[in-house]
């Protein structure tokens, strides 16, 4: 994932700036420096960034491009709010509308470069070649710099279309590090333009699951080197004995630092010593320590690197991790006995760890883009084992992938035939071709090297398959609840009675939830109420910006043009098992933040957990379960949820006479072809957040509401509220979601 140099060990190191093509030979005479530099080969972009305060400088440039002709360029470079510095390079021709590749770098350790590059030089000419706009970035964090890209690649994209207008679709591109960004490039969905296609060299799909194995590796070599004397690693503080501390992250390019521990590592495992000074003992060691993570013998030390600086990193930095358990090694199972027995254990915490999946771990919603990623096959630091992260995520239709068969290890060890090869091929197929696969990768490979045969054979091989990703990063094999159609309910925290959430599981891995609670200290309202569509990330939800409403009216004098969005943050909740998990709210003022136990308290349909009873019989109204709005009214609903053994759930979001947001509540029956809800009521009486208080909560009546209709497409309400203001009237709901489980089929 990224570039670095060694202790002081006498071999010679291959090391790769940039991570592609750039290759050179390193006397390993210094600590961990250059070697971890880079990895990848540039920059991304995201679209729509506020607030940016831009230093821009302008300068024409002439590039000799591919084909030999001399076309002008203009060469934009500046600085964004994030910190991050970009450059973008656009030929004359170029207009809005056109074509825009973002080219995104490695993994680097080092301090914030005020100049990015676009990587190997042949593939930027040829992109320029034909005709498309370049841009790269800094990033505005070093290392796994994903907290922050899509915040970096949003306001880059403003800054390109403010000078250049915008782009009408997007590539995203990178090696390493920089291939998962352009993947979280195509996925966050905000960049101003589509994203049409990716091209991903040697990245590690599985994404931040790479620290799962940095933290196999860091505490593997814990357990075997313990009792070396000089072999243990530094150790860090008393959460986190196995992390370096913030104050020792500093010094991997001096003897102190990184030489200091490239010698630790010597004397444990013999690793870089001559074959005369190493020990029986060392050779055991390492063979053990190999034995349990599986780690390549080229790329020890590089792994080494990233098991205790890139960790360090990872944990101590505020903006990351923050000094908090991210992952877990508790059920993981090692392969080597004594490892097994002697590991250090640790647990994560649930919401770290999500937020670490969120920095990022690609889903794999894409929309419409064509995706092409290829690996080297000896690839030491990014196994090939990674194109199986994507498996069952992406549509075969959308995704080529292709390996390079090496002769000797490398990390993206491509040569320059090869990268424009396969660039060519997937451009040929956004714009209208045919899918490629290896073969036609091979082809156009092949086709490359005719014109420039210098630039190296190509050697993608469509015979090659990739080993199974559990043998590059072992299995958790942590609890946690399949997130299926048994998510839909009214979940709350048992000690907070009074209010909650409506939770819907819908199709394409994607969820609604919907709080009913009480207002802010001081506002004049008596409910509250927030909604947002989230996504399902293994066993979490994770809504991104949950808002209410206020400003509307009850009955048929609504106007949704009134609304006032009331913003309150993001949610996500932590599933551990079926019907039990955790919520945190990460809120905005004047609401205050929380993280709460949560249980499920009903189901849609047949959607038991373990335990629950089996009705006699089924009924007929489960398929009615969903959200209800008024077509030509958006902006308030209701909710129904009916169980398989009859009983149904409704809540009614919407609004009191005076605008001040309301919510109703109450279980129904079915009485004949309907389904009458006879006792709702209004809660009110206390306040969100740390002034809620159970005791205070009074359940108001509110009166009656009779659903009738098909259930399918469309349902009528007729209701006769005894609160002032509400009144009685007819409205017709129109189906907004379908639960799975739920819907006429």
């Amino acid at each position: 994932m990224g570039s670095y140099s060694l202790g002081r060990i006498e071999r010679k190191l291959e090391v790769r700036l940039g991570g592609i093509c750039d290759t050179r030979r390193m006397a390993v005479a210094g600590p961990f420096s250059a070697m971890f530099k880079r990895h990848g080969y540039a920059d991304a972009i995201d679209a729509a960034g506020l607030h940016m305060t831009l230093r821009f400088h302008f300068a024409a440039i002439f590039a000799l491009l591919s084909s030999g002709a001399a076309e002008a360029v203009v060469e934009f470079r500046g600085q964004t709010a994030s910190g991050a510095y970009f450059v973008a390079q656009v030929p004359d021709a170029w207009r809005s509308g056109d074509r825009l590749v973002l080219v995104n770098h490695g993994y680097d350790i080092g301090p914030i470069s005020d100049n990015p590059d676009f990587g190997p030089a042949v593939l930027r000419q040829r992109m320029l070649a034909k005709g498309y706009a370049i841009a790269a970035s800094s990033y505005s964090q070093r290392g796994w710099a994903l907290f922050q890209t899509a915040r970096d690649h949003r306001e880059l994209v403003t800054a390109f279309a403010a000078r250049f207008g915008l782009p009408g679709a997007i590539i995203a591109s990178g090696g390493s590090l920089g291939g998962l960004v352009a993947m979280q490039q195509a996925e966050q969905g905000d960049l101003g333009a589509p994203v049409t296609g990716i091209y991903a060299l040697c990245a590690p799909l599985a994404g931040s699951r790479v620290w799962e194995q940095a933290l196999d590796i860091r505490l593997s070599y814990d357990a075997v080197c313990e009792n070396v004397t000089g072999g243990e690693l530094p150790l860090g503080d008393q959460a986190f004995p196995y992390i370096l501390r913030a104050e020792d992250l500093g010094d991997y390019d001096d003897l102190q630092g990184g030489g200091e521990l490239a010698l630790r590592i010597a004397k444990c495992t013999g690793y870089g010593l001559p074959g005369a000074l190493v020990t029986s003992g060392m050779r055991e060691r390492y063979a053990r320590l190999r034995a349990a993570t599986g780690v390549d013998d080229a790329f020890f030390l590089e792994n080494m690197f990233y098991a205790t600086y890139g960790l360090g990193d990872l944990y101590r930095d505020p903006l990351k991790i923050g000094e908090r358990a991210a992952i877990s090694n508790r059920n993981v199972i090692y392969p080597e006995e004594r490892v097994q027995r002697d590991i250090r254990r640790v647990d994560a915490d649930a919401f770290a760890s999500l937020d670490l999946k969120r920095h990022f771990q690609p889903q794999g919603r894409i929309g419409n883009a064509k995706l092409l990623t290829t690996h080297t096959s000896r690839d030491g630091l990014v196994s090939p084992a990674h194109a199986h992260a994507l498996d069952g995520r992406v549509a075969e239709a959308q995704w080529s992938r292709a390996f390079v068969v090496e002769s000797a290890p490398s990390h993206c060890g491509y040569n320059g035939n090869e990268l424009v090869g396969g660039f060519e091929a997937l451009t040929a197929w956004i714009d209208g071709g045919n899918q490629p696969d290896a073969a036609a990768i091979q082809a156009a490979c092949e086709r490359e090297r005719m014109a420039n045969p210098t630039l190296g054979a190509c050697r993608y091989d469509p015979a090659y398959s990739a080993p199974p990703l559990a043998q590059a990063i072992k299995p958790r094999n942590d609890p946690g609840a399949v997130v299926d159609e048994r998510v839909s309910g009214l979940w709350y925290d048992p000690a907070r009675s009074g209010e909650g959430y409506l939770i819907e599981a819908l199709e394409a891995g994607l969820v609604s939830v919907t709080a009913f609670t009480f207002p802010e200290v001081g506002s004049p309202a008596d409910q509250a109420w927030f909604t947002g569509l989230g996504r399902v990330v293994d066993n979490n939800l994770v809504v991104d910006v949950i808002v209410g409403r206020r400003n509307g009216s009850f009955g048929a004098s609504f106007d949704p043009t009134t609304l006032q969005s009331i913003d309150l943050g993001r949610f996500d909740a932590a599933l551990s098992n079926c019907g039990t998990g955790e919520q945190r709210v990460q809120a905005v003022p004047p609401y205050d933040s929380s993280r709460r136990p949560l249980q499920r308290l009903s189901r849609i349909g047949a959607a038991r957990c373990p335990g629950e009873g089996v009705p006699a019989s089924i009924s007929p109204f489960v398929h009615w379960s969903g959200a209800w709005y008024e077509a030509d009214k958006p902006g308030r609903g209701l909710f129904l949820q009916v169980q398989d053994d009859g009983r149904a759930f409704l809540v009614w979001f919407s609004f009191r006479p005076d605008g001040e947001p309301a919510w109703i509540i109450g279980e129904g029956r079915a009485e004949g072809g309907d389904l009458l809800f006879s006792a709702l009521t209004r809660p009110v009486g206390t306040r969100y957040g740390a002034a809620f208080n159970p005791a205070e909560v009074r359940v108001d009546p509110w009166g009656s509401a009779r659903l009738s209709g098909d259930g399918c497409s469309g349902i009528s309400v007729d209701y006769d509220s005894i609160q002032s203001g509400f009144g009685t009237g007819n409205i017709a709901l129109t189906r907004l979601t379908t639960p799975l489980g739920a819907g006429c089929r």
